[in-house]
């Protein structure tokens, strides 16, 4: 799975979504994900169906023989599976060197070759770029070639919980993308996604209670999250913070444990959490300030600010830093908001959202030299300029300002537009 760089913390659901999930996989245990495996198993049962034989050389296995699990318990076997998904993504299938495996017997029934194709291809789909003009007709026909499957995998098919799940999680990744696309207009899609994730979530629950010893897999987490992303959409803010509050509590490692950040292939010890991923805290600050819960979120953020700071990621650590000041600013503490805000852009300078913020809090003191500076700034000398900050809904909903700021940047723009 691809991801797209973060460019600013709490700006569109949609950027977020994308780079958040690139973080969640290198802060996790390091394991084949589960969009991953569903599309190395759909290559290797077409590849099986259609290619050569056993006689020369590849095994027989039915669709799916091939279960990764990203179970600390079953990392044994991970490094054949990986050397054969390598060889068949990167040689393609006609090139692929199949380990040897026992032959097992064929199921009574199994997705078609075309079934299989249209499922990968609708997960491709939904990797492509979401602002290309036909993204709303692809995705759309992703979440109904999804849908086809979901009823097949859990009706005729009878397929695996885990192979139930994936299809559960793509549908909603789908779902949510079609309400991004309309820009929050399709909230319908959003509460779809929720239900689609109340299920996968509710597999993943039920395989841990029947394998109680089992060790967690990132997936659990990640699709938390996913559910919590998809309830602030539907401005359920609270449900959203229960989400976000489960995963953190899952990532933390024990009490008296130090939580490393991760980097590269390193991989956390036993007994570790998995890390806590800083962009959910973020996330959950964002919900926690919504509420206006403001001292709740301040910890959050610079928690998060902590964390990217030892990863060496200080353009992240700059952008939580200002989603201090805006809690801050909401608390009412408004000196120490400013403080805030100074020492973000004297650190970077490229920080647009606390030039803007400056802006308004200087006119809204009557210091309108330093006011139109601070815009002139924002609009001239950075790339990304002050255009979307001259909408007052985006400002609130989608960049999650607090309300007395919001108002002093509402006052500003009239003067300045007057």
């Amino acid at each position: 799975c691809k991801s797209m760089a973060l460019t600013h913390l709490g700006f569109a659901l949609q950027r977020r979504r994308l780079s958040m999930h690139k973080r969640l996989a290198r802060r996790s245990i390091q394991c084949i994900a589960f969009v991953s495996s569903l599309l190395a198993s759909l290559l290797l049962s077409a590849f099986l169906a259609s290619g050569p034989s056993a006689e020369a050389g590849f095994p027989v296995l039915p669709a799916f023989a091939v279960q990764p699990s990203c179970s600390r318990a079953a990392s044994a076997s991970l490094p054949q599976r990986r050397a054969l998904w390598a060889s068949l993504l990167a040689g393609g299938l006609g090139s692929a060197a199949v380990p040897t495996s026992p032959v097992l017997p064929a199921l009574a029934e199994e997705p078609t070759q075309q079934e299989l194709r249209d499922i990968a291809g609708a997960f491709a789909a939904m990797a492509a770029d979401p602002e290309r003009p036909d993204a709303r007709e692809v995705v759309e026909q992703a979440e109904a070639t999804l849908g086809r499957a979901i009823e097949r995998y859990e009706g005729p098919l009878a397929k695996s919980q885990e192979e139930r799940a994936l299809l559960r999680l793509g549908r909603a990744r789908a779902r949510v993308m079609l309400n991004d696309i309309a820009r929050g207009r399709r909230p319908e899609k959003a509460a779809e996604a929720v239900g689609d994730l109340n299920v996968a979530i509710g597999i993943m629950e039920d395989d841990f209670r029947r394998n109680p010893g089992k060790a967690l897999y990132s997936e659990y987490p990640d699709a938390l999250v996913r559910r919590a992303l998809a309830k602030e959409e539907l401005k359920d803010w609270e449900g959203a913070v229960e989400d976000y509050t489960r995963a953190i509590l899952l990532w933390r490692p024990p009490p008296g444990t130090p939580d490393k950040p991760l980097r590269g292939n390193a991989r956390p010890e036993e007994g570790d959490g998995l890390g806590v991923n800083p962009l959910v805290l973020n996330f959950r600050g964002n919900a926690l300030s919504q509420l206006g819960l403001y001292n709740e979120a301040l910890s959050d953020y610079q928690e998060a600010t902590d964390i990217f700071l030892a990863d060496g990621e200080f353009r992240q650590a700059s952008l939580s830093k200002a989603n201090e000041a805006l809690a801050m600013y909401g608390d009412k503490r408004l000196e120490e908001a400013e403080t805030a805000m100074k020492a973000v852009i004297r650190k970077d300078p490229g920080v647009t959202d606390m030039h803007v913020a400056l802006a308004a809090v200087y006119w809204n003191r009557g210091d309108v030299g330093r006011a139109e500076d601070e815009w002139r700034f924002a609009c001239e000398q950075i790339d990304t300029g002050c255009q979307q900050y001259k909408d007052l809904q985006w400002v609130a909903e989608i960049r999650r300002w607090p309300p007395n700021l919001t108002g002093a940047l509402s006052k500003f723009l009239g003067k300045i537009s007057a």
